[in-house]
């Protein structure tokens, strides 16, 4: 009679055990239910998919690459666009210098005219050199890698007037990444743009100016109109290479930002939950939960009702 009771006792405990075990899984999967319509998420932590969890770290490695990506992008265009601005300062100031030199080749000009033309060349070169100087957040664009200091120094004599201008910056041109394997210069290097070989218009504009004041009209009809022009191509020149540059980079730009919608489409599908989906699924859950409840009550009921007896 004992061992009858005693198996009856054991039997009642395991069914016990079981309806409360169901009863706790019952409650975990409810629970996590309201966590995922909480978070919007369906992932919320590794051991709820294991395989999309890994999915969703790599979409965010590629995604946080894309967004570097586009902050490079867009680095290199704003600087572009400041070289470009000062391009064509410097291009506005070449066409006016030309208009000068015209006027003044002509016989009809005479040489106090002149002298008051050479005036005018002298701020026009003043206007060169600060924008040879030119800075952009805090670094001088056109010195090369030398960017701490500024890249033209203005030699003169003893008397005040110009004898030359130096160079103290160097080649160097940034390299930015803007995609994989896709490397761009956002920068110039001075000595190509303002002191090219037949093209430097700093010498240019000294010459221009002496002929000024020595009245020599040959020099300014014959030769420095001519090195003007020259000094106008090389500008146009890498105005044009900008150009080329800006339109690569709108063209990689549009393409990083497809990339990055295409990746966060991927990404929330293998995140985001379906939220009528997962109300329906949460009411599914509470009624699995308290139907565990209840059937582990009767089980406890049942129990007792052996024990007593």
């Amino acid at each position: 009679m004992r061992k009858g009771v005693r198996a009856m006792r054991v039997t009642n405990n395991v069914m016990m055990e079981r309806a409360m075990r169901n009863v706790n899984v019952a409650f975990e999967r409810y629970v996590k239910r309201q966590e995922q319509l909480a978070s919007g998420c369906s992932i919320n932590r590794l051991s709820d998919d294991p395989h999309g969890a890994a999915k969703a770290v790599r979409l965010r490695s590629t995604l946080k690459g894309l967004e570097q990506y586009k902050t490079n992008a867009d680095i290199a265009d704003t600087k572009l666009r400041a070289y470009d601005g000062v391009l064509d300062k410097v291009g506005s100031i070449m066409n006016r210098l030309r208009d000068l030199v015209g006027r003044a080749a002509s016989d009809t000009v005479t040489p106090t005219e002149r002298d008051g033309i050479a005036v005018e060349v002298r701020e026009l070169f003043e206007e060169v050199v600060n924008a040879g100087n030119e800075m952009h957040n805090g670094e001088h664009m056109f010195a090369g890698h030398k960017v701490g200091q500024a890249p033209f120094k203005v030699e003169r004599d003893a008397d005040g007037r110009v004898t030359g201008v130096l160079y103290h910056g160097d080649s160097g041109k940034d390299a930015i990444e803007i995609g994989p394997g896709i490397v761009i210069s956002g920068s110039l290097a001075g000595d190509e743009v303002f002191m090219a070989d037949g093209a430097n218009v700093f010498d240019a504009m000294i010459d221009i100016e002496r002929h000024l004041r020595e009245n020599d009209v040959e020099s300014l009809s014959e030769e420095d109109l001519g090195r003007v022009d020259a000094v106008v191509d090389n500008i146009l020149k890498h105005r044009a290479e900008i150009g080329g540059k800006g339109k690569r980079l709108e063209l990689v730009m549009d393409r990083l930002e497809s990339d990055s919608i295409s990746i966060e489409g991927l990404l929330s599908k293998t995140e985001d939950i379906d939220f009528a989906e997962a109300i329906m699924r949460l009411c599914e859950q509470e009624i699995v939960y308290y139907a565990a409840l209840s059937a582990a009550s009767k089980s406890v009921q049942a129990g007792l009702l052996q024990f007593l007896r």
